[in-house]
């Protein structure tokens, strides 16, 4: 049976005549007639990539020895067999060499130059920052990025997998993308070691969790709470924006007045602001309008409609979030559930065609090709949509009247047992 490697003997490669002689596995050696008659022998490995064959040359006789050739042919058909081209190995092999060790931090600061560009905001960018300061860094920071290994990760990962189920989810996340970088930049000829953790850790605990959102029927109760707490009168006023308005947070927080359209009766929200990076028109209320006229009252020289308590500044991502806190309704809603609360009056009360309410809130359509064909955002059936939604919210049973005294000073616990007899009583 004819050998497949080691083809060549050592008296075959002393006496080779020019031309290609193969040793097997890609291995050949290469022998020319120089100038002066002589003759030069070198090693190639030759293989393909996408059907395109590829020469690589591994050193003259003079320098490598049969079996040192044979060595360093084994090693390329190991990087062929991972995918990676053995050239392009040996050139980054190179490049690190002369910087310098990559390690992870190393990696991570150069993938984040480009990353922080996509984020929304600088929260968010600091999260990211945060969060590997917090569990990543201490462990695999100083390491050499392309030295680190599965069980790396496994091993930062697993004390936060179910103590801090959705923390650890976005570490994950954030570490992969890193690795991700640092292959496509050529610091890392290993597959990403993130491959697998996720099953290896378990996925059962991840259950789906929602925003806390008040039922629909008591969103009228609340608007009235509301109007009476002891809320700064910008936060008020805002969170009350919110819920006629089924915006988010961020939207209606940095809302301005060369947004507004009061004639028109139209908010326009710019792309950078939006989720799905593309503005989007709200029907604004008659009860809108009233709270336009009453923040500008309020703060006549502020750009932003609903500005914070330092000059200039928009109100606390918290401010909603404390104002629920002190009303007494911080177990049953979160700001971002009014959206929900809206979306089952549409569903329930309403009556509301999906697209319709969807489009209110501001929601893509998820399938490509459908969106591709329905180019409509609805703006005239959601303008009686959205006057709808606020005559509902400002109609209905308000909360106990002793809570409707501007002069007294709220207790959130005495609140909350005033909002619990309200409901009983109902």
């Amino acid at each position: 049976m004819a050998r497949t490697h080691n083809r060549l003997s050592q008296g075959a490669v002393n006496c080779a005549n020019p031309g290609m002689h193969a040793d097997g596995g890609g291995l050949y050696l290469q022998v020319t007639v120089g100038t002066a008659g002589q003759r030069n022998k070198s090693w190639l490995f030759r293989y393909a990539v996408g059907g395109r064959e590829r020469q690589m040359g591994l050193g003259s006789l003079v320098n490598v020895k049969l079996s040192h050739a044979r060595q360093k042919a084994a090693e390329c058909r190991s990087l062929r067999w991972e995918g990676l081209d053995p050239i392009d190995a040996r050139e980054t092999a190179r490049r690190v060499a002369v910087e310098g060790v990559i390690t992870f931090r190393r990696a991570f600061d150069t993938f984040f130059v480009t990353k922080r560009k996509s984020l929304s905001n600088a929260k968010h960018a600091e999260q990211w920052r945060s969060t590997m300061e917090a569990y990543v860094f201490p462990s695999i920071g100083n390491r050499p990025v392309a030295d680190i290994e599965t069980r790396d990760i496994l091993d930062l990962l697993a004390p936060i997998w179910f103590a801090k189920a959705e923390t650890a989810r976005r570490v994950l996340q954030r570490i992969e993308a890193v690795f991700k970088s640092a292959i496509l930049r050529g610091h890392r000829q290993r597959a990403s070691p993130c491959v697998g953790v996720k099953e290896e850790l378990g996925t059962r605990h991840r259950k789906t969790t929602h925003h806390r959102a008040l039922p629909c029927g008591q969103v009228p109760a609340f608007v009235g709470d509301l109007r009476v707490s002891n809320s700064r009168p910008a936060t008020k006023l805002a969170f009350e924006w919110l819920v006629l308005t089924t915006t988010r947070s961020g939207e209606t927080r940095l809302a301005r007045w060369n947004e507004i359209d009061e004639r028109a009766a139209l908010w326009t929200i710019p792309g950078e602001r939006m989720k799905a990076k593309r503005p989007h028109v709200v029907p604004l209320s008659k009860r809108c309008l009233e709270i336009l006229r009453e923040a500008r009252a309020l703060y006549p020289s502020s750009d932003l409609v609903f500005p914070g308590a330092k000059r200039d500044a928009p109100l606390s991502d918290m401010a909603f979030t404390k104002a629920l806190r002190d009303m007494g309704y911080g177990e049953q809603a979160t700001p971002h559930g009014m959206r929900s609360a809206f979306k089952v009056w549409c569903a329930e009360v309403a009556k509301t065609r999906d697209e319709v309410s969807e489009a209110a809130l501001a929601h893509t359509i998820p399938e490509k090709v459908r969106a591709a064909y329905l180019r409509t955002d609805f703006l005239q059936e959601r303008k009686a949509l959205m006057a709808a939604w606020a005559k509902f919210c400002l109609k209905a049973k308000r909360a106990n009247p002793e809570w409707h005294s501007r002069a007294q000073r709220f207790d959130p616990a005495r609140l909350h047992q005033l909002h619990l007899k309200a409901r009983l009583s109902c």
